[in-house]
């Protein structure tokens, strides 16, 4: 296959001096070489732009944008306005990616106007000196409904559907559909942005093999800070995912998965406020009772069956006000 199609690749940079090389290396080594390399820095305080300034010099293929700091969804998202490959690809700037990687999966995709091609990929867990490598059934190759029916819930336990750096994207479809990452959310942007885009597609295609080397930092992953905003994006997601599946017809086993899924987050972000040194009682008592008095929590969690003991408490503690219970308790599993 020549490489006759034209792939961006868009690379928000906040502050990763220390990694661009190694990251411009493992683009520049693609075994595809009809890419258009987009690094965008995010108003970096590091030595990031300076680095950014000399490879372009150096590279006809590389292209820098230089802006002030909004966050890595508005990054994203300019990086696809400003794209000009008929597909896009994001990768981030502290991972590693096999040589193969698009030229592999732009074959797969050939002359059909596939909407999104998704691949696997290794976690490597550094603090732990471990990595694991998810197990993806089977390829697939079909319309949205065939997708649903044979790949949906495979890709879901694989967290396959989730991050944005193991899939291809066409870049007129994410346009016309206005497929954008939330900037109202600094927490699992990535997910809900890759629901919307799921919910939209009509040509997928699965390549099982891992392609993608997703380095999880000492120093914790943005799951483990603290946002203000994390409970309107779980709900987000939560909302987003069972409209894909209800435009799918509905499956109680999908719908089940991401029930628990979004209680879980919730029982996490209610820990996370129960346990935050830094925040005072009268403004950790709000925190919760928001969540725990918001109809669509309510709805949710009541009509779950067979939680497990903890998460009874919590619809228990929840469905009688009772914060203060909710905060011990959490505080005590923190130990």
């Amino acid at each position: 296959m020549t490489d006759n199609k034209l792939v961006s690749v868009i690379v928000p940079i906040y502050n990763g001096a220390k990694y661009i090389d190694r990251c411009v290396n493992n683009l520049l080594n693609q075994t595809y070489k009809n890419l258009e390399i987009i690094l965008i820095n995010d108003g970096s305080t590091d030595e990031t732009f300076d680095r950014l300034k000399e490879l372009c010099k150096t590279y006809a293929n590389i292209n820098v944008i230089n802006k002030e700091n909004s966050g890595v969804s508005d990054t994203r998202n300019l990086g696809v306005k400003m794209a000009k490959g008929e597909y896009v690809y994001f990768f981030d700037v502290d991972d590693d990616l096999e040589a193969d990687t698009i030229k592999d999966n732009m074959e797969l995709i050939g002359d059909e106007e596939v909407d999104i091609l998704y691949f696997g990929f290794w976690y490597h867990i550094l603090s732990e000196n471990r990595i694991k490598e998810t197990c993806i059934k089977s390829d697939f190759s079909g319309n949205e409904t065939a997708f649903f029916n044979e790949a949906f819930l495979d890709l879901m336990s694989e967290e396959i559907l989730n991050a944005p750096w193991n899939k291809l994207y066409r870049r007129d479809f994410l346009i016309w559909n206005r497929i954008e990452f939330d900037t109202n959310l600094s927490i699992y942007e990535d997910i809900l942005f890759n629901l919307k885009a799921l919910d939209a597609a009509r040509l997928i295609k699965v390549n099982h093999k891992a392609y993608y080397h997703y380095m999880i930092q000492a120093d914790g992953t943005a799951l483990t800070k603290f946002h203000n905003n994390n409970y309107d994006s779980v709900k987000k997601i939560h909302k987003a995912a069972i409209k894909y599946i209800s435009h799918n017809g509905g499956n109680e086993e999908a719908i089940n998965r991401y029930n628990d899924l979004f209680i879980e987050q919730v029982a996490s972000y209610i820990k996370q406020i129960a346990n935050k040194e830094d925040l005072k009682g009268n403004a950790k008592n709000k925190l919760i009772k928001e969540i725990i008095n918001d109809k669509y929590f309510v709805n949710v969690i009541n009509s779950m069956d067979n939680l497990k003991k903890r998460k009874v408490l919590l619809r228990l503690f929840s469905n009688h006000n009772m914060v203060f219970a909710l905060k011990a308790m959490y505080k005590l599993t923190n130990k």
